[in-house]
């Protein structure tokens, strides 16, 4: 009861500070996102570093909070994409900063470096795309598609659970998290739609079709995510990538379903504008 008690107290927190950085203004959310990013990417380093790996942290975070805040103000047009250019740099700087390491491994060191930013970084940085969504080449901090993305999210963990622990039968890949299952899955994406149908009414300049079309691709997308960092866990040994948050674990643990779901949604929204 203690443990339960420990986890809504966080969880209820940790729900409260996201929406409240993204509600408050585009300036909030993006200094509390910005900290979060490199707090996410620094916890899959340790992992990295668990595995017997030595990726360049801080090479790897300077990096991953340049690629953020540069996405930010190319969001909102400040700047143009060619800034982006200057990436480069700190990127071919990274194979080179190796040289002079010492470490084993150097060439899995190098690349576990270019994958946080991959698999950490850029998701996080195309959030910015979402907070200032492009309507007829004018943008705007609209928090619309930011609030939904969470919600779809923390709706499909709370279906999938209530369905999964009530029918759930069928493993979804029993070798990397026995207890996902499909009838849980199923379970995310009825209750994704439903909260889908809600926010077309809170926000009625997305339709139903596009909120539900949304909620079923972040389902699929963010259950992809987490058996991601499960199998990332699982080759390592460790149950929690941290222990940012009592009772839930690392940052990692709270986001992995959002590295996948992010990416995913920009490339949807991208072929729907």
């Amino acid at each position: 009861m203690k443990e339960f008690h420990t986890r809504t107290v966080w969880g209820l927190l940790f729900v409260t500070a996201l929406a409240g950085a993204i509600l408050l203004g585009s300036y909030t959310f993006a200094v509390l996102f910005l900290i979060l990013s490199g707090f996410v990417l620094r916890e899959f380093y340790s992992l990295c570093r668990e595995a017997g790996f030595s990726p360049q942290v801080y090479p790897g975070l300077f990096a991953g909070l340049v690629i953020f805040v540069l996405s930010f103000f190319v969001a909102q047009h400040t700047i143009s994409f060619r800034s982006y250019n200057y990436l480069l740099l700190l990127i071919y700087a990274i194979p080179v900063y190796e040289i002079f390491r010492k470490k084993k491994n150097p060439l899995a060191n190098i690349a576990l470096t270019g994958f946080g930013l991959i698999y950490v970084s850029i998701p996080f940085s195309l959030l910015n795309f979402l907070a200032f969504p492009d309507s007829d080449g004018s943008v705007s901090y609209n928090y619309a598609l930011l609030i939904s993305l969470f919600v779809f999210v923390w709706a499909a963990d709370s279906g999938a659970y209530i369905f999964g622990v009530r029918f759930g039968r069928r493993r979804l890949i029993e070798r990397i998290s026995p207890k996902k299952s499909w009838e849980g899955l199923f379970g995310g994406v009825v209750t994704a739609i439903a909260a889908g149908w809600i926010l077309s009414l809170v926000f009625p300049q997305y339709s139903f079709e596009m909120m539900g079309l949304l909620a079923v691709v972040v389902v699929i997308s963010g259950t992809l995510g987490d058996l991601v960092e499960s199998m990332i866990k699982r080759s390592i040994g460790v149950k929690d990538s941290g222990r940012f948050m009592p009772g839930h674990g690392g940052l990692l643990d709270r986001f992995d379903s959002i590295l996948l779901a992010s990416p995913v949604i920009y490339f949807v929204l991208q072929f729907f504008s």
